[in-house]
């Protein structure tokens, strides 16, 4: 898993090093970096496109959104009694069902950036003290690429269910909810490119830099790569169900292509001075991926020796899955000041089995592996005021 603190520290320096601050001759090098990255696009054409000289901006929203990851472990097994005379084996299964789900959050968030550039936190208000939402980003969002990353730390107690069956018969069920919290982190990266750079600006809703100024849609392809990771506490009873499963990580490269559409029902155009800007622009962004690389693993923890615990770490490859990354906003500007609403849907899944180490496993019983599946949903609707300074 990619060092999560690492990431974060190089997501806040990267914008402080690049945002213009003073005259020194050290700024004005970055200066001229950001100008660079922030420079008006000579692809667009200007009755298109507007594009204003590129600014400060501080924003600030709030939104709902739902996060959650649902995942489902089958441990087959056979078990053979001790009577070397006549013996008699058995199958046993284990299902277990967790979900770390919950209800709509309430989120507040806080945005800086320059030109395409731009930083975000978001953190859930209000709820129980033992759930937290908390989230980063960084965006690079031009007229006709896009680089979006983003960080998820999700903590929720852990909805189960449990049945173990020998044979036929069903010999135990349980369900309920874990006393200590499970955790859900994700770190993705998404990356877009428009085909059509002449006369469609994606950033024009979602980051409100630039001014869609008549409608125009563009076919997109779409890179995403994907860490998450799903923890358990060692020492809820769920995780002794499944031999000391205590964390189960996914690694994912995406691709796909998809229509992303402007739609301008009314425009504007600003005077010489700058002021008089009205502009009406609704989005709506569709790219199913295919995913080429998935990579999941496990790790258990064996507490035979409760003093010194041995983990082990099992590595596979999973099977090709389709993603889905949907969006839709709409954004109104007047002057140096614009008010956006976007909603947006992302998910991934996994399917794959972790073998359980012999270690792990008693002479008497012929353990195979444990079967897992997974499914990360996140879905949010936002609204955001913006202030361009």
């Amino acid at each position: 898993m990619l060092d999560l603190r690492k990431t974060l520290t190089l997501l806040v320096l990267l914008p402080a090093c690049c945002l213009p601050v003073s005259s020194q001759k050290p700024d004005t090098f970055w200066k001229k970096i950001v100008d660079m990255i922030s420079a008006p696009s000579r692809e667009l054409d200007p009755n298109a496109v507007y594009q204003p000289a590129p600014s400060w901006n501080i924003a600030v929203s709030g939104a709902l959104n739902r996060a959650g990851i649902s995942q489902e472990n089958v441990l087959d097994c056979s078990y053979t009694p001790g009577d070397e005379d006549d013996p008699v084996t058995y199958s046993m299964q284990a299902y277990t069902s967790t979900k770390l789900l919950g209800g709509l959050d309430k989120v507040i968030g806080l945005q800086a950036g320059y030109g395409n550039l731009s930083l975000g936190w978001n953190q859930r208000i209000g709820g129980d003290k033992a759930s937290t939402n908390t989230s980063f980003s960084f965006d690079y969002l031009a007229p006709g690429y896009a680089l979006q990353l983003q960080y998820f730390d999700f903590r929720r107690p852990i909805d189960y269910e449990m049945r173990i069956s020998v044979g036929d018969d069903l010999n135990f069920e349980d369900s309920g909810k874990t006393d200590k919290p499970g955790r859900m982190t994700s770190f993705i990266a998404d990356a877009f490119y428009a085909f059509n750079r002449r006369s469609f600006a994606y950033s024009a809703v979602y980051k409100g830099n630039v001014v869609q100024r008549r409608s125009a849609g563009t076919w997109m392809f779409g890179i995403k790569y994907l860490q998450g990771r799903v923890e358990y506490d060692p020492d809820e009873f769920i995780a002794d169900l499944m031999f000391g499963l205590v964390q189960q990580d996914t690694r994912q490269v995406s691709f796909g292509g998809g229509f992303s559409y402007n739609l301008v029902p009314f425009h504007r155009q600003p005077g010489t001075d700058g002021k008089g800007l009205r502009n009406l622009t609704l989005n709506l962004t569709a790219i199913p991926m295919v995913t080429l690389f998935n990579q999941f693993s496990s790790i258990m923890r064996n507490d035979v020796l409760e003093e010194n615990p041995v983990w082990f770490k099992n590595v596979m490859n999973g099977k090709l899955h389709v993603n889905y990354v949907l969006k839709a906003g709409a954004i109104y500007s007047w002057d140096r000041f614009y008010i956006g609403i976007t909603g947006s849907y992302d998910s991934y899944n996994y399917k794959g089995a972790t073998g359980i180490p012999e270690e792990m496993a008693d002479f008497e019983t012929d353990y195979d592996y444990i079967r897992s599946s997974g499914l990360f949903s996140r879905w949010s609707a936002s609204l955001k005021f913006c202030v361009k300074l």
